[in-house]
């Protein structure tokens, strides 16, 4: 039955029906059914840009991490060219999929767009990778960037975090990290409705109308499950695991937040931005009525996903520049 919901913005509700009707046979996120998902999650998706290059690289393993792969996008191997900022991307898939491969094209016009270089991260997954491993993993590729910089054409001084969904989660670790340890000053954060907060549909419920469509407070409580390895919203959860529950925001750099309304994430985000603010650090949070997670993604062609895409393209700019 197709979806009527006067909430969603009426240009997204065609590509949402479709999406629902795709996979409404689906079975649920879970163990059991996790390889289904990781497999359809690298089916599909655009072809790469032709006129942007890229190249897949090997970080080998270090002590406390297994090795794992960065998709460099648009990097330049000639030293004598002009340093350039760079983007360091973390993309989405809950914490237990998702790859870079997907999210190819979009970096790629990102860098087109930018003029700047993206390093996409291809981090472990949960249950495979927990939450200590994973952020020594995202350590590691910000270290390759920074011991590379020279032999990419790369600015160090100019490295921005870009985090989508759980992305966000492991893009605000790897900040919190920096702040704390002084190694880098990190040009800006920009995260597109990260995954932030483990209580969110554990013991702390959204109101009906979020997170309804794409990425609901059941799978929400399975993917952080799954990579924290206890029951989430718990008091025994280690604050440097979640981002909402570091005990300082201190040193982080500016952030750019954006999130659909009606977004599972929507509150934590809010509630993230606010606590920026406080901490002294710039913020903005740029807010899509009518807008569910990953919408820009389920309707590129849409005119919200323009905009979304253009607030997201400006925010880095000022970052890299």
């Amino acid at each position: 039955m197709a979806i009527t919901d006067p909430l969603v913005a009426d240009e997204l509700l065609p590509s949402l029906n479709a999406l629902m009707q795709l996979t409404e046979q689906s079975p649920p996120l879970n163990g059991a059914n996790l390889g289904f998902y990781r497999k359809r999650s690298r089916v599909g998706g655009s072809k790469p840009l032709e006129d942007v290059p890229f190249e897949v690289v090997d970080v080998v393993e270090g002590q406390g991490y297994r090795g794992f792969r960065l998709w460099l996008i648009n990097t330049n191997a000639n030293a004598n060219a002009l340093a350039r900022p760079a983007v360091l991307h973390f993309h989405g898939g809950g914490l237990v999929m998702g790859n870079c491969q997907n999210s190819l094209p979009r970096m790629q016009a990102l860098a087109k767009a930018l003029n700047c270089a993206v390093v996409s991260v291809e981090y472990g997954l949960a249950p495979e990778v927990g939450p200590d491993e994973a952020q020594l993993q995202h350590q590691a590729a910000l270290n390759w960037v920074i011991a590379q910089a020279a032999t990419r054409a790369i600015d160090s001084s100019r490295i921005s975090l870009l985090g989508v969904s759980a992305g966000g989660c492991h893009a605000v670790n790897l900040a919190l990290r920096c702040a704390e340890s002084n190694m880098i000053g990190l040009a800006g954060m920009a995260l597109l409705y990260p995954m932030l907060d483990d209580r969110t549909g554990s013991t702390v419920m959204p109101p009906a109308h979020q997170g309804q469509y794409l990425w609901t407070a059941e799978q929400n409580h399975y993917g952080w499950r799954t990579f924290l390895g206890k029951a989430p919203g718990s008091d025994k959860i280690p604050s440097y695991h979640v981002p909402a529950r570091a005990k300082t925001l201190s040193g982080l750099p500016p952030t750019f937040i954006a999130v659909g309304e009606l977004d599972l994430f929507y509150a934590e985000n809010c509630a993230f931005v606010t606590r920026l603010e406080a901490a002294g650090i710039a913020a903005e949070l740029y807010t899509v009525p009518g807008a569910f997670h990953a919408f820009e993604s389920i309707a590129p062609q849409s005119q919200l996903a323009d905009e979304f895409n253009q607030r997201l393209l400006q925010a880095l700019d000022q970052f890299c520049h």
